[in-house]
């Protein structure tokens, strides 16, 4: 418990200093004037944008969930969701959603563990080579606005890790040599039972080319209406960037937030944001500016997602009351009067 409380401490103290070092760099008067002008409209569609996102990302894993057997409704799946965003709010971005997915839907008896964390690690994946093939297409389309060459060679080796990944992890026969290098090191054939049925489930599920055609396609509409999301957070700023800039740049800046190194990805997502979109003309203020702009739709959704935790825990708790309380009733009126001894005689004609 130490431990987890001390890592937290040194992320949010790397969160602390990235953000300060970035602040302390760029031009922070032009940064608050960028946020005095912001404009509503443009800030509540990305809102509903970045609400999509959500709806999208849902509809992916719980197209997994069913196809691994378990027994969820798309409803039940938005809302575990969005407290894995509340989660992540407090934690590395990626390791907070995923930790508290698993974690609210793993704890449900109806439903195998494996079978859940499958669905997560597999719908994680799904979303990062869907977000690293919209950039490659991006740079395709827009190959004039592609002028750094580190750019595109950065959006290509990260396709490349990605495939050659997926063929690696879904060979038998190469994982069965890794299974065995790994389960030989002293302590790690304790978890040898829970990982090699965690990879089943996930190879099982990847064995479905329909399933993965219609999960791509739902990754697709999450990854466009999040980019979108940043998009109208620049607009909302009157930042007038070429579209398919946050076509491109959006994947990198997924992928760099992947780092668990700062709570919610705050430091790391702001310098990403300066670091590519000042090539492109901006000024860092601005970029910095947007990143906060789009974190804040970020903030607003998840908060839903405390709230359903809220709501659920309320529930869950008040059902464990009544149910405490009808078991302490039904005992005592069901506890057997004991005779005395006047009623032992009488019975006994005595």
């Amino acid at each position: 418990m130490k431990k987890q409380v001390v890592t937290i401490l040194v992320r949010l103290a790397l969160s602390v200093i990235l953000l300060g070092l970035l602040f302390f760099l760029i031009d922070r008067e032009a940064l608050i004037k960028a946020f005095s002008s912001v404009d509503p409209l443009y800030y509540v569609l990305g809102l509903a944008a970045y609400g999509a996102t959500a709806m999208f990302w849902a509809l992916r894993w719980y197209l997994f969930i069913r196809a691994s057997g378990e027994k969820v409704s798309y409803l039940r799946a938005l809302r575990t969701l969005l407290i894995g965003l509340f989660y992540a709010m407090f934690l590395p971005t990626i390791v907070g959603t995923d930790v508290g997915r698993m974690y609210e839907l793993g704890r449900d008896a109806n439903n195998n563990k494996s079978n859940v964390v499958s669905t997560v690690l597999l719908d994680r994946l799904m979303g990062m080579i869907t977000l690293t093939l919209m950039a490659v297409t991006a740079l395709l389309l827009g190959s004039q606005y592609a002028a750094d060459r580190s750019v595109v060679w950065t959006v290509i080796g990260a396709l490349a890790v990605l495939v050659a990944g997926w063929i690696v992890f879904f060979n038998r026969r190469v994982m069965e040599v890794i299974f065995r290098l790994v389960f030989a090191l002293p302590g790690a054939n304790r978890l040898e039972a829970m990982i090699r049925e965690i990879y089943e489930a996930l190879y099982l599920l990847h064995n479905q080319p329909r399933l993965l055609l219609v999960t791509g396609l739902a990754s697709l509409l999450n990854s466009i209406s999040e980019t979108l999301a940043a998009l109208l957070a620049a607009r909302a700023l009157g930042i007038d960037v070429a579209p398919v800039y946050f076509f491109i740049f959006m994947p990198l800046i997924w992928l760099i937030m992947i780092i668990p190194i700062s709570i919610s990805g705050l430091g790391l997502r702001e310098g990403a944001f300066a670091f590519f979109f000042t090539q492109v003309g901006v000024s860092a203020a601005d970029a910095v500016a947007v990143s906060l702009v789009f974190y804040s739709l970020n903030v607003i959704v998840a908060t839903l997602g405390g709230i359903v935790l809220f709501q659920s825990s309320f529930i869950q708790t008040w059902r464990k009351l009544r149910s405490s309380r009808s078991v302490s009733t039904n005992h005592h009126q069901t506890t057997p009067t004991v005779p005395t001894l006047e009623t032992q005689d009488e019975s006994s004609g005595g």
